[in-house]
């Protein structure tokens, strides 16, 4: 239980930083378009020759080209993090609905006689378990059919 939650802490981290680096990425590539847009002006108001604004606007271009194709590049790395986020977060409350069933069954054994709140409470947690142990299971699945682990 322990591991479970030290890696959803590490990828929650992760994601944070991916976000930090995705807005740093987006403010990049705002301002490249901006320089994009603005170039032309220089040349046409005789500010900077033609032939400046065509060599600085292919370097903006290729700049840009780069900070996109990193954004494409980190969006996908965010959604693999964030699936593997969400199958950790489930296997972690598939295991605490183990927990408390555990606890309630032992209290249950010693007893003469089983309240039926307790009863149903075993029951809505033995169906909790078994429904998102499946959920885990094909998230887990899934990142194994696609190569990632």
């Amino acid at each position: 239980m322990v591991q479970l939650r030290q890696a959803t802490a590490r990828l929650r981290l992760f994601l944070a930083e991916i976000r930090s680096r995705e807005e740093q990425l987006d403010n990049t590539i705002r301002q490249f378009r901006t320089q994009l847009n603005r170039l032309p002006r220089q040349a046409m108001y005789g500010r900077i020759t033609l032939d400046i604004v065509l060599s600085s606007m292919a370097e903006i271009q290729e700049r840009l080209n780069y900070a996109q194709a990193t954004r494409q590049h980190l969006l996908a790395i965010k959604q693999k993090a964030t699936d593997e986020l969400s199958a950790l977060e489930l296997t972690q409350k598939v295991e605490e609905a183990k927990e408390a069933l555990k606890d309630l069954k032992s209290k249950s054994d010693g007893a003469a006689s089983v309240d039926d709140g307790v009863v149903a409470e075993m029951r809505r947690l033995e169906e909790f378990i078994a429904e998102y142990s499946k959920q885990a299971e094909r998230a887990i699945t899934s990142s194994f059919q696609e190569g990632e682990l």
